[in-house]
């Protein structure tokens, strides 16, 4: 096989694979719109009573590079609410991440940011006043680039 058929070869994996890649975050993506059916029960401390395996799940394109742990406490009747980030490698989230809540009206609410972009474990915490409504809230988890890059849901009472 010539030099030349080999590059073509190899760019067109690599086109196929980023292609992948693309159509998993896509519809990764589009299960973070969909309407909150579930959470994952926390304590005060962050210990996990029961799991919605649809929460908290990391995109593709984050994979390995960043780990997001439940929020907790979860349920809340009014008290803070923290979420654990993990930031594995150094470029991770280039910016850092924002926490965003939908309100009612369709509009997001940032509620916490992490400027930061260097590994380590960072916290995000939140008043639930913030998101200005009751019941089961989805949270979403962005890069700077607004990139989605976990969700999950929180119940709030």
């Amino acid at each position: 096989m010539s030099a030349q058929k080999i590059r073509l070869a190899l760019l067109l994996a690599v086109l196929v694979a980023g292609c992948d890649s693309t159509s998993l975050q896509d519809e990764f993506a589009r299960a973070a719109g969909r309407t909150p059916e579930g959470y994952t029960a926390t304590d005060r401390d962050g210990q996990v009573s029961s799991e919605d395996p649809d929460d908290w799940r990391t995109a593709p394109f984050f994979a390995g590079k960043v780990r997001v742990e439940p929020p907790f406490p979860n349920p809340t009747t009014g008290q803070s609410v923290t979420l654990t980030v993990t930031l594995l490698e150094f470029g991770a989230a280039p910016g850092g991440v924002s926490l965003q809540a939908r309100r009612s009206n369709g509009t997001f609410a940032t509620l916490d940011v992490i400027r930061e972009d260097a590994p380590g474990t960072y916290l995000l915490t939140f008043s639930p006043a913030l998101v200005a409504r009751a019941g089961l809230v989805r949270l979403f988890l962005f890069d700077s680039a607004g990139e989605i890059i976990s969700y999950g849901d929180v119940l709030i009472n």
